[in-house]
């Protein structure tokens, strides 16, 4: 039979100083950056008058105005939620929509999915629209 040699594996080694030291610079600046990056967006866009536009049993249409006064086109993460008279939540849904720069769009979104389905005369009660941003280890 043959003798056949392996090679030998490679050893790991450990990073030197220096690359540890860029290695922890550069999450400190990526952290920052993204702060920055997120109070920006958050001061550039603007939400304004969310309402009903059309309901019934098993959906309820959301109409927002939303105005983005930034430089740059905005891909948004919203939460939108809807509660009826006794501040009990019917429905809420997150959904993404693009804004131009510089404008104020009007827009709809249907929530087909409710937590519970209207009953009969029951009117959606009052609704919210938040910007949802991406935090360090969760959505903010």
């Amino acid at each position: 039979m043959p003798i056949i040699e392996r090679p030998e594996f490679p050893r790991k080694q450990k990073l030197q100083g220096t690359m540890l030291l860029l290695a922890a610079l550069a999450l400190v600046f990526g952290i920052a950056y993204q702060k920055i990056s997120n109070s920006m967006q958050r001061r550039n866009i603007i939400i304004h008058s969310v309402s009903f536009e059309d309901y019934d049993r098993q959906f309820i249409r959301l109409a927002y105005d939303i105005e983005n006064k930034g430089k740059n086109e905005a891909q948004l993460t919203l939460l939108g939620k809807v509660f009826d008279d006794r501040n009990e939540e019917i429905a809420s849904i997150i959904f993404t929509t693009d804004i131009k720069a510089t404008s104020r769009e009007y827009q709809t979104k249907v929530i087909d999915k409710l937590n519970r389905p209207l009953k009969k005369d029951e009117k959606p009660y009052r609704a919210t629209l938040q910007l949802i941003q991406r935090g360090l280890f969760s959505y903010e």
